[in-house]
């Protein structure tokens, strides 16, 4: 619109005008489209202008050729962009006339090829020399190895020390007098010990049962209460032990990965074994060495300081 309106022989100013655009941006149209209005063009005769153009295709012609290609048409200016077709594949593209200034005259779909047929070059090559070195020089196949079964072998022959008997076994012998189908190590050397070994651990895991609170308060009839911990307890009377009067350590646990002598614990006042139940006006804080040794007596006042 803007290019036909100012083509029909209108001012820059009355084409700025009527579209209400900056004569800047006229002006920067007509130069690319290189447009006329019949007076002047870009401020030169249009005489003038036309053998710029001239001139500026000859100088694109002379350098394409150089680079064995040929200008087909569309330069209107030297920003512009020109169609331009390669002599050697007949491949027509578009390039910028700035482009082409700068030497970069090349044809892609050429390149691709030249770079195609070089590849198939070099796999063909690589391809003669793999053939000529299986012929000169032959590799004799290695047998393939099974990697688990000479792990399993090694697992089967694997020695150890019988937990409950203390005589040296070996997995495969262990294996074989169980008669089980897959091969494990269970520290034991027979079924006899295997046996000994579930009751073992069936006697561990039932203490740890017949140690906690739920399960004394079921056993001597006493009230639980689930909502007594240690750290609410803790919160509630703070470290210091009701036995001894001394201050309990949290991070004391010289006698196991759990506890420690000095580690605080849950006492009840009146020992659940006595009818003491495990509820807030029943407990208090003691070390883990005090709370052993008074055990299920009577003892031990609540620290009310």
């Amino acid at each position: 619109m803007v290019a036909e309106y100012y083509s029909a022989g209108h001012t820059v100013k009355q084409t700025a005008e009527h579209f209400g655009v900056n004569t800047s941006q006229v002006n920067n149209l007509a130069k690319k489209r290189g447009l006329t209005n019949g007076r002047k063009f870009f401020g030169i005769d249009a005489d003038r202008a036309e053998r710029f153009k001239r001139q500026g295709i000859e100088t694109l012609t002379k350098n394409l050729a150089a680079g064995n290609m040929s200008y087909i048409g569309g330069y209107t200016s030297k920003d512009g962009s020109i169609r331009i077709r390669c002599d050697v594949c007949g491949h027509e593209f578009e390039r910028t006339v700035s482009f082409i200034r700068k030497g970069n005259v090349i044809c892609r779909h050429c390149e691709h090829e030249k770079a195609e047929a070089a590849k198939k070059q070099r796999e063909e090559i690589n391809k003669l020399q793999r053939e000529l070195e299986k012929l000169f020089n032959p590799k004799i196949p290695k047998p393939k190895k099974n990697h688990y079964a000479d792990a399993h072998e090694a697992f089967l022959n694997r020695t150890g020390i019988c937990e409950i008997c203390g005589k040296p076994y070996t997995v495969r012998a262990f294996v074989e007098s169980c008669g089980i189908k897959y091969a494990r190590d269970s520290g034991v050397c027979s079924p006899e010990c295997h046996e000994a070994k579930k009751r073992k651990m069936r006697r561990l895991a039932h203490k740890g049962r017949r140690d906690s609170h739920r399960y004394r308060a079921r056993k001597y009839g006493c009230e639980y209460d689930s909502s007594v911990n240690l750290k609410k307890l803790i919160k509630r009377d703070g470290l210091r032990c009701a036995i001894c009067g001394e201050m309990c350590d949290p991070t004391d646990h010289g006698w196991t990965k759990d506890f420690g002598p000095l580690y605080p614990t849950i006492d009840h006042i009146i020992p659940m074994a006595k009818g003491g139940g495990h509820t807030w006006d029943n407990v208090q804080v003691a070390h883990a060495i005090c709370n052993s040794y008074k055990s299920d007596k009577e003892e031990g006042v609540r620290r009310n300081d």
